[in-house]
Order: structure tokens, then sequence, then C-alpha cells
């Protein structure tokens, strides 16, 4: 005959059950947010190098692009080209020859006055409704387009496909305008991360080798994990803000503003890391202490 389980020790066992389930789990998620948290403080530690890096070196590419792209801010001869490009007689006003000049792709007007040169080298402004037509020198009726071209025409107005031609030359002397920007910046923005996360990565890693927690060997395999992780990063984050700013000029004047903010906080970022880093070999070589000695802080000792 089999004897039933006693009510009160059946439901104190499920107690005791539920309990360490519920224990299980909290230690489950504690190791959890632990593990997160690792990764999260890792990445905050390496992310200021790499991002203010990038961030300098992007707000000072975009500074230059929102400079560049603004008539007024072009040298005297150049302002007079666009005023005169293409009239017969005469000169534009200076809003005129400023649509004139901005109808120059603005991927191009962004790397500054000797790009526009080159541009302008083998080109003519060319009447879309021919002069001898009737057409007038408002910048609407004018494209840029090769010189020969033009000059083969003659006076006569500009067809639909001579037209879409002369504007796919423009769209691909701005795409690799853009592209050469955006790969120049990016490699700055590389270095300069690199550069930055070596010194302190050097630095913090050394330290842990001198306290026996890193081998030498660890120490050089974490040091080049670091620069190279900023590297890629700084390149990164470099490259898709300029490639922003190059698709719509406008946020290179946003960004350009935000220059000193962004080089403040950066300067932050990277003086407490620094302060860590001090605390850290203070507390193992005494640095305050003889620092005091040698400049004789201390009191005398009887």
């Amino acid at each position: 005959m089999e004897i039933s389980q006693n009510p009160l020790e059946f439901l104190t066992a499920k107690v005791q059950e539920t309990v360490a389930d519920i224990q299980n789990l909290g230690n489950q998620i504690d190791a959890k947010f632990e593990e997160n948290a690792t990764v999260l403080t890792a990445w905050v530690q390496s992310a200021p190098s790499s991002m203010v890096s990038a961030g300098a070196i992007a707000t000072q590419e975009a500074f230059k692009i929102a400079h560049n792209i603004r008539f007024e801010n072009l040298p005297t001869n150049l302002q007079f080209k666009f005023a005169r490009a293409g009239v017969r007689d005469g000169i534009r006003n200076v809003q005129e020859a400023a649509k004139v000049f901005e109808s120059i792709p603005a991927q191009i007007r962004a790397q500054g006055p000797e790009a526009i040169r080159n541009f302008c080298q083998d080109k003519d402004w060319s009447h879309i409704q021919a002069h001898v037509n009737g057409g007038g020198s408002e910048a609407a009726n004018g494209i840029f387009e090769y010189f020969w071209v033009n000059r083969d025409r003659g006076g006569v107005d500009m067809t639909a496909a001579e037209l879409a031609v002369a504007k796919q030359v423009l769209t691909d002397a701005a795409f690799k305008a853009a592209v050469a920007e955006i790969v120049g910046a990016a490699m700055k923005g590389a270095i300069a991360a690199a550069v930055i996360e070596l010194i302190f990565s050097i630095l913090e890693n050394s330290l842990l080798c001198v306290e026996g927690k890193i081998t030498q060997s660890e120490l050089v395999e974490q040091v080049a994990t670091a620069t190279a992780k900023a590297g890629i990063a700084g390149g990164v984050i470099t490259g898709i803000l300029l490639t922003l700013c190059m698709i719509f000029p406008p946020i290179a004047a946003l960004l350009g503003a935000a220059a000193m903010p962004l080089a403040v906080a950066g300067i932050g970022f990277m003086g407490i890391r620094a302060w860590e880093i001090f605390c850290h070999g203070d507390r193992l070589f005494g640095i305050t202490e003889q620092t005091q000695k040698f400049l004789g802080m201390t009191e005398a000792t009887i």
C-alpha cells in the first residue's frame, strides 16, 4: 500500500525548487549583464580614440567643404572667370556669376580653387540656346562641357542628346571627385585613430604587463588588435560623415560648425583616459610621491 506524500512537505519542496530556479535565472542574468558590461566597457575605452580622431578629421574636411562651395570665398580671379564665362559683351552680375559657379557639381567645388581650375581647364560655358539664335548669357541658359564639343557646334542650339551628354560628363566628374575626397579623408581618420589608440594602448597594456596580468606576447597582441580596430573604426566613421557631406553639402556647414564642441568633447574623453592611466601608474610606481620628493615638497624626517 502506497503512502501519500505529506502536503506540507510537497509544498515546501516545490517552493525550494522555485527559489532555486529563480536563483539560477538571476545568476544567468547577472552573468549576461556582466558579459555585456565588459564588452561595453571595452568599447567605451577604445571608442574615444577612433571617434575623436574621426570627428576631428571629418569636421576639418566639412569646414573646408562648407567654405569652398560658397562663391564669395573664391579668389577674385576665379570670381571674374565665372562672371565672364560664355559672355560676348559685358559681364554678369554677382548673383548670375554665383549661379554659373554653382552649376559645377558641389563634389568638385568642395575640393577648392585648384580643383575648380582643373575642372574648367578643358571646358567652356556652352549656351544651350545659341547666342546667335537669341540665347542669353544667364546661368539658366548654359552648361559646362568640353570646349572642343562646344566649338565644333558653332552657332547651333544644343540638342537634347548633347545636353544629356554634357550632364553625364558633370555627373562622372562629380562621382570621381567625391570618391577621391572620401577616400582621402577616411585614410586620414584611420591613421589618426590608429596613432592615438597605439599610444594609449601601449601605456595601458604595459602597466598590466608590469603587474603580471598579461605576458609580453599578449601585450603586443592586444596593442596590435586595439590599434587595428581603432584605425578601422576611425576610417569608417570619417568615411560615413564625409559621404553625407558630399551627398548633402548643407550638412557640411552644420558639421563644420560643430567642430569646436566635438574637439572639446574629444579632449575630455582622452583626458579621462589619460588620467586613469596615470592613476594606475601612480599605484604601481608611486609617481606622485617620487615627484614630491624630487621637488622637496615632503616633510623632512627627523
